[in-house]
């Protein structure tokens, strides 16, 4: 399922190494040489170049070395090698760095972890895991797993939060050390930083055929090797040891997954993307066009790549403003997360003990059991009828009341809210709604409140973009036209595609409806998806293409114009599905 970003519209090369990044990388091999131990698979010898090509990155870097202090920790009974930033700091990032399982050390990703550390105030603490093949899987994995279970240890103590992220092999490591814990454990994980990961074992995805020659550095032979020295006749051992793509990820932590276009390893973190997305783990994809495996080690020196990485201070920054889940209540079993459970959550109720019973209280005020005006059970009587806790039980009303749904009155109890008190365009009571016996009329509703945002919003668009919005444009573009429209792929693209328009619009107040507009989408792509016979009304690739082309070409009149038009029939589409639908299930 190799995504190659296809911008020839917006006038960009595809496929191509951004030219800062060629430059900065030619400049590091006039001064240390052409790497060619990968290809003569000689061990030793890469290991003593990638630790050069880290010692020149972090002589070139600017960013000041007073921040870190280096260490050692015992781990399964070895002295393992740390480098601490920001000490001091109360949040923690455990780090485990890249290089094939086999090569690699704090010092090459010293200048990253530095970055990061610098850029979002938090701890970061580089672990120099022991190395294939003198200590081949799954020590490394069972030295970060431990690790990992100590901070958190610490970190429940203070309420800190703790966030786990790897480049390449580290990202793999990662992984797998977070599978390695308890449940209990990776609930109390604020969230998990994929960079470019090495996680297809067999090696047998679109993007290692179509870049295993080595033209950007790694080869299929290459990682061949490595994955043999790490884990010796692996292809027939079980594969949920190996990678997450094998593995159980339904209670994953949030995970941010990074891929470079020009990369060997691309289709890993698109298919751990998927993976983690079916499994319901709330999860962000970053595609970064044009740079290349291993470009982070050159973040802060290079302008393409440091502006990609700031996604990486986004998402900690974002994922810190989350309430925290203390460890007593992220230890209740999902047995008591009350009836009707809480697959797919993605907003404000997402990873909490309360959200099984929110969902099942709103799902019967939506279908009717619940009507407004009626009065809910007490609250030692609905917490046993839900099987949750008291406190739980009190948290899932006070959600509710929050969004709308219900008025708790203390000496007259708790009475469902009339229709006119539901906060309609929260995220959490649109999926509600959504989800449970949607009528005609709130689809037009909500069908009219896009076609009085988008259309604006592609006007705007048309006069304010700049390249990086066209760039981001042509990708999801490009995604739309090669997916198929029941797929996964073809929603990830559509929603990108209209994410991007509003964001580009550079109107917050446009751009803060986005939650509204996404529910919609989802809903419609996914109810076209349980009908994928059914004949749509326009063809939606040239309806986006039209709306692309209009703001490419900043012709604000027709991109309003054409972002209409697509609504319509989109609307139109939905309509037709959800009749269909509900005959068939009369």
């Amino acid at each position: 399922m190799s995504l190659m970003m296809s911008r020839v519209l917006g006038g960009l090369e595809s496929g191509r190494v951004a030219a800062d990044l060629s430059e900065a990388l030619a400049r590091i091999e006039r001064t240390i040489g052409v790497n060619t131990h990968y290809s003569s698979f000689d061990l030793v010898g890469a290991r003593r170049w990638l630790e050069e090509f880290g010692a020149c990155a972090s002589s070139s870097s600017s960013l000041p070395r007073e921040i870190s202090v280096d260490g050692n920790v015992i781990l399964q009974g070895k002295s393992i090698p740390i480098r601490t930033y920001n000490p001091s700091a109360v949040d923690t990032l455990v780090f485990a760095h890249g290089g094939a399982w086999c090569i690699g050390s704090i010092d090459t990703v010293d200048v990253l972890c530095r970055w990061i550390a610098l850029r979002t105030g938090i701890r970061v603490v580089s672990l120099g895991y022991s190395l294939a093949p003198e200590a081949p899987f799954p020590q490394a994995i069972l030295e970060c797993s431990e690790f990992i279970s100590t901070v958190l240890r610490d970190a429940a103590k203070t309420g800190a939060r703790v966030f786990v992220a790897g480049d390449s092999a580290g990202a793999n490591i990662g992984a797998m050390s977070l599978l390695r814990l308890t449940s209990s454990e990776r609930s109390q994980v604020t969230g998990f930083i994929s960079l470019y990961g090495a996680y297809a074992r067999k090696m047998n995805l679109s993007s290692h055929r179509l870049f295993g020659d080595g033209r950007f550095g790694l080869s299929s032979a290459q990682m061949e090797w490595f994955w043999e020295m790490y884990a010796p006749h692996s292809i027939n051992a079980d594969p949920a040891q190996l990678t997450p793509l094998e593995a159980t990820l339904n209670d994953f932590p949030p995970t941010l997954c990074v891929a470079t276009e020009c990369d060997m390893l691309l289709d890993d973190t698109l298919a751990f993307y998927s993976r983690l997305a079916a499994a319901n783990v709330e999860v962000s994809l970053s595609l970064w066009p044009n740079l290349s495996h291993g470009c982070l080690h050159l973040v802060d020196q290079v302008e393409s790549v440091t502006r990609a990485a700031t996604v990486i201070v986004t998402f900690i920054e974002r994922s810190r403003q989350r309430p925290t889940i203390s460890p007593a209540a992220a230890m209740i079993p999902p047995s008591q997360s009350g009836p009707g459970g809480s697959a797919g959550r993605r907003h404000l109720l997402a990873r909490r003990p309360h959200a099984g019973t929110t969902d099942a209280i709103a799902r019967s005020i939506m279908v009717g059991e619940f009507r407004p005006g009626s009065q809910l059970l007490n609250e030692d009587d609905a917490s046993a009828a839900y099987g949750v806790s008291r406190s739980a039980y009190r948290e899932a009303i006070r959600t509710l009341s929050a969004k709308g749904l219900i008025v708790a009155l203390p000496k007259v109890g708790t009475r469902i809210a009339e229709r006119a008190s539901w906060q309609i365009l929260d995220p959490d009571v649109l999926e509600w709604r959504l989800a449970h016996n949607p009528d005609a009329n709130f689809i037009r509703d909500l069908f009219e409140l896009r076609n009085t945002i988008e259309p604006s919003a592609a006007e705007m668009a048309a006069q304010r973009r700049d390249d990086d919005d066209i760039s981001t444009l042509a990708g999801a573009l490009a995604v739309i036209a090669r997916s198929d429209p029941s797929s996964s792929e073809w929603l990830r693209g559509v929603v990108e595609f209209h994410r991007a328009v509003l964001t580009s619009s550079k109107n917050e107040a446009i751009a803060s409806l986005w939650l509204s507009v996404e529910a919609t989408i989802k809903w419609a792509v996914g109810l076209h998806a349980r009908l994928p016979g059914l004949k749509l009304v326009r063809d939606p690739v040239a309806d986006h293409a039209r709306v692309f082309d209009k703001i490419a070409s900043r012709d604000a009149a027709g991109a309003q114009s054409q972002m209409r038009r697509m609504i319509e029939a989109a609307y139109l589409d939905a309509l037709a599905n959800l009749e269909r639908l509900q005959h068939e299930f009369a």
